[in-house]
């Protein structure tokens, strides 16, 4: 069992590694262009173009019809099934476009009621062709881990699309269209990478055929319709009721925070989802896999996106200017949100992987319920009431979701603490720190302009976190991150000149002993202070 647990922890970490080498690129790549983006176009365009995407993003998913996981997810998978599959996704995507273009006046009347975004549905129809072959070939590149194609594929696409020609285009005074212009560009560019690299070839057979994959793949399209409705229902309300510029203004509010967020979870979705597909049976590698990346994602979203809550203010001011100054009141509450979504997240690929899709739709189908109920009391009030029953609704949906996936790997409640305890921990200290510099400057009468004063605090805070990682690795890091911190400094032993590195070393190794000891994620005694000899 160990060492089918070692084996599984190891496919894991390969394709993290590739995966956060992407996702680094692509997060700066998405910060840069999304601020140039806003202080050249305004809240009004992104509004715009925030209307499309909706539209064209929830059907989407009705036209990927779940075929994406259910590709990966199949044990076995046959040449002639990935061929109807392929077929299916084309025709169905064809005729959805169709409607789209079709019917962009009614949509955009009816749903949004603002004519104007009529125009760019229209534009972005074609982009659910491209999308659904998209879906075919990522498919088949998780099934091979080839997640450094689809990586690379993703950041060149992006930097081309956004940075290139987005920005130009922007500059160029094409307003909207320049953000239509960077999609298409993108989407295509991307296809065209993955489909070229895909391992198997994605020509259309015939989509009439029987496709034993289907019934899997339709609990997987209603679960991702039912987040998406969660997760951008917020924003379908506000362009409703509150106006393309509101919209705009939270687009951008929520880009800010859960651009990252969403590349910190996506990318070790893209490697949950397969390794727990391939472990089904193998109960104590996924729960280790799981605590380990629990406690590494609690540790990088809690301080982070706590300290942009706090600071929201000289946030958006540094990084928007001033004409989007309305936008800090809600980047408050998504920026909590965020905190709980990047830990919720990684749910779903455990139990869509193991089999068990519809514990996951259940749980959705109730949030699903409440978002339109605190929608409906929020969206009628202000921007800033909807960002909080945001909060609320994620809130819900993290504890739910994790006490779904402990109880199905038999993850106590004190295991399940023990891996978020530094997560917590460093969110107090994102919080206070900040706080209490203010404080002293106030006291001081020293008074700083908002970037000093925003840069000064982050500074502090990160050294504040750096050093208490060094001095109690123990409670920051937990047991699964440290042991996975062993396994680094056994490849490259830490220099032995750095303060602080020597202690972390002997707890990782302390704690790799212990949990190579215990693999079914038992109590440990990780939290007494390791021998220094």
């Amino acid at each position: 069992m160990a060492t089918a647990s070692s084996g599984l922890a190891n496919r894991a970490l390969r394709g993290v590694r590739w995966n956060y080498l992407g996702a680094v690129g692509r997060i700066a790549a998405t910060f840069v262009s999304q601020i140039v983006l806003a202080r050249l176009l305004g809240p009004e365009a992104f509004g715009l173009f925030g209307f499309a995407f909706l539209t064209v993003t929830l059907l989407a998913l009705v036209v990927e019809m779940g075929l994406q996981n259910a590709l990966v997810q199949v044990p076995q998978l046959e040449q002639p099934v990935v061929a109807t599959a392929v077929g299916r996704l084309l025709t169905v995507s064809a005729v959805a476009a169709a409607i789209v273009f079709t019917l962009a006046d009614t949509i955009a009347t009816g749903i949004f009621a603002n004519a104007d975004a009529a125009p760019v549905l229209r534009a972005m129809a074609p982009t659910l062709v491209v999308g659904a072959m998209i879906a075919a070939a990522t498919a088949m590149l998780s099934r091979d881990i080839e997640f450094k194609v689809i990586q690379l594929a993703a950041l060149g696409s992006y930097v081309v699309g956004y940075l290139v020609v987005g920005i130009g285009a922007a500059m160029a005074g094409l307003g909207v269209w320049s953000l239509v212009l960077a999609w298409h560009v993108q989407t295509v560019l991307a296809c065209v990478i993955m489909i070229a690299r895909s391992p198997r070839p994605l020509w259309p057979g015939n989509p009439a055929r029987p496709l034993p994959i289907a019934g899997f793949g339709r609990v997987v399209m209603v679960t991702n319709m039912v987040n998406w409705v969660i997760d951008n229902g917020p924003h379908t309300a506000i362009g409703r009721w509150l106006g393309a510029a509101s919209l705009g203004l939270y687009t951008v509010a929520n880009n800010l925070v859960k651009v990252p967020a969403d590349h910190l979870v996506r990318n070790l979705q893209t490697v949950l989802f397969p390794l727990a597909a391939r472990a089904q049976g193998n109960d104590a590698g996924i729960r280790r896999a799981y605590l380990t990346v629990l406690g590494g994602v609690g540790v990088l979203s809690f301080p982070t996106f706590t300290f942009v809550a706090l600071q929201a203010e000289p946030v958006v001011h540094l990084l928007l200017g001033p004409k989007w100054h309305v936008a800090a009141g809600v980047l408050v509450p998504l920026s909590l949100a965020m905190v709980l979504h990047a830990v919720e997240a990684m749910c779903g690929p455990i139990l869509g992987g193991r089999g068990e899709p519809r514990a996951e739709l259940r749980i959705k189908l109730a949030m699903l319920l409440l978002t339109l109920a605190t929608l409906a009391v929020t969206a009628r009030w202000s921007l800033v009431a909807v960002g909080w029953g945001v909060a609320f609704v994620f809130l819900a949906r993290w504890i739910w979701m994790n006490a779904a996936v402990c109880r199905r790997l038999a993850i106590s409640a004190g295991g399940f603490a023990r891996a978020m305890a530094g997560s917590f921990v460093l969110a107090g200290v994102a919080w206070a720190v900040p706080l209490v510099a203010q404080a002293a400057l106030d006291a001081l009468g020293a008074g700083l302009g908002r970037t000093a004063s925003l840069l000064g605090a982050a500074g502090l805070t990160a050294v504040a976190i750096a050093g208490l990682t060094l001095l109690v690795p123990q409670l920051v890091l937990g047991p699964y991150l440290l042991a996975l911190l062993h396994r680094a400094f056994e490849k490259r032993p830490p220099p032995a000149g750095v303060p602080g590195l020597r202690r972390l070393a002997v707890s990782a190794a302390h704690a790799a002993a212990e949990v190579a000891r215990d693999p079914l994620g038992g109590s440990t005694s990780w939290t007494q202070r390791p021998k220094t000899s």
